[in-house]
């Protein structure tokens, strides 16, 4: 969101707000150096909400500007698909009438003689259905409730190109062309929808477009069943679940799309000080659970107790033998975002934006590991100090939990905690899930 003195989100009043037009580039000076001295990055983890896109159902119509079908998803109505395709000389007519036997199926048997993997060039459109039951084809550009939009899909390409920029052309940090034999040194995650998933690729593409990939490289991506997704509270949790009707934060949602997109809106809904009344009231809802312990370790105990110990493979790998993942990409949801902030005590009671992202960022001192150290077991190697910063939509976080003397790196004035110190808050929320289970009222099958 966008108003006068929001400190992560600094938009003149009237802009829409598009986390992607926060000027992300940093100076890299002797003044202004993006790693602090003395410290090398060995790893970065960016959770990021995706794009700008459709409103999640059909809300104000008529209301100003407001239209019953969005038309701003062209760029997403043509792709490509797999599909099974048969190969000569087997022909679809061969089968008719017959179910298909086991022996046709594409086996590592029988993949390329009777079926084989293909593509299908295909173009998806909405329908419309009016008053009558039968349906009419939606226009080339219009999008379904929750889509991502062009304007989406542009913003998470340009965040991908600022972490191009950031970690292959500043820092040296990643490789300038993503090959088979390097791709084990990112990772791609995302929930299971398709805004997500579409952000995701969109990342991707300008952090290593197609002419700075290896012809033939796949890059891969994760996604989870829902019932172990983390990434967001998991409604299938009991306790989390929230009775919300009726939906403010809907007519909120359709507020924010109208004015990301230029759609225009009655004055009372463009008023700044009716909309952070509006806002507050539903952070309020949505976040106030976060105050009860048990509320922050079922809502973001597991991902926060993945990510400490990931990081802490990472520290025990400092010449990168197996753990050699050097950023990793979570595409995911508001309600991540600011559940994240909420457990780590970091939250501002601000609805986070299109496109907003948190990074973890984790450092080590910067003198190498010796060579001999590398043969001894992890428990015997001399520890070297490690250090996480966290940054919220390109500003540096202060933790409560890294604010004393001794819990942050000297002269960082809090915002480079101590791993001991990013630690010991994560345990203070973190869950197993054999533990999330049990406390959610849920039976393993």
């Amino acid at each position: 969101m966008s108003y006068p003195g929001q400190a992560h989100h600094p938009h003149s009043p009237g802009n829409p707000p598009l986390a992607h037009l926060i000027h992300r580039s940093h100076p890299v000076d002797e003044q202004h150096p993006y790693v602090p001295s003395g410290l090398m990055l060995v790893q970065a983890h960016w959770f990021v909400r995706h794009g700008e896109r459709a409103p999640v159902r059909q809300r104000l119509v008529g209301v100003g500007d407001v239209p019953a079908v969005f038309s701003l998803c062209s760029v997403g109505r043509e792709f490509r698909t797999a599909v099974l395709s048969f190969t000569p000389p087997l022909s679809p007519s061969a089968l008719a009438g017959e179910p298909p036997s086991p022996a046709i199926l594409p086996t590592e048997a029988t993949t390329g003689k009777d079926t084989a993997a293909g593509a299908m060039d295909v173009r998806r459109l909405t329908e419309d259905v009016g008053s009558s039951a039968r349906g009419t084809k939606g226009g080339p550009s219009d999008c379904y409730w929750g889509e991502l939009t062009d304007l989406g899909r542009r913003s998470t390409l340009e965040l991908g190109a600022r972490l191009r920029s950031l970690y292959v052309d500043q820092l040296d940090f990643l490789p300038p062309t993503f090959t088979s034999s390097n791709s084990s040194v990112a990772s791609f995650r995302s929930t299971n929808m398709p805004r997500t998933i579409e952000s995701l690729h969109q990342i991707v593409e300008g952090l290593w477009g197609k002419e700075k990939r290896e012809e033939g490289a796949k890059v891969e991506y994760l996604i989870r069943g829902w019932q172990d997704e983390d990434l967001y509270p998991n409604a299938s949790c009991n306790p989390l679940r929230i009775d919300s009707s009726p939906r403010a934060s809907g007519v909120l949602d359709t507020v924010l799309v109208c004015r990301a997109h230029g759609v225009e809106l009655p004055a009372e809904l463009e008023d700044p000080k009716t909309l952070r009344i509006l806002e507050g009231a539903i952070c309020h809802e949505w976040f106030d659970g976060y105050k009860n312990p048990e509320f922050r370790k079922l809502a973001m105990g597991r991902l926060l107790s993945s990510l400490r110990q990931t990081l802490e493979a990472k520290a025990n790998d400092p010449l990168e033998k197996v753990e050699r993942t050097r950023l990793a990409v979570y595409s995911c949801h508001d309600t991540s975002i600011a559940g994240i902030l909420n457990a780590l005590d970091a939250f501002d009671n601000r609805w986070p934006p299109f496109t907003s992202h948190v990074a973890v960022e984790f450092f080590r001192s910067a003198s190498p590991p010796s060579v001999l150290s590398s043969f001894l077991p992890s428990f015997l190697r001399p520890s070297q100090p490690h250090y996480v910063r966290l940054r919220f939509n390109a500003r540096n976080l202060r933790l409560p939990a890294c604010a004393p003397e001794g819990k942050h790196l000297a002269g960082s004035e809090g915002e480079v905690c101590t791993f001991e110190a990013f630690k010991d808050a994560v345990r203070d929320v973190e869950v197993s899930m054999k533990e999330w289970r049990g406390l959610c009222g849920n039976k393993v099958e």
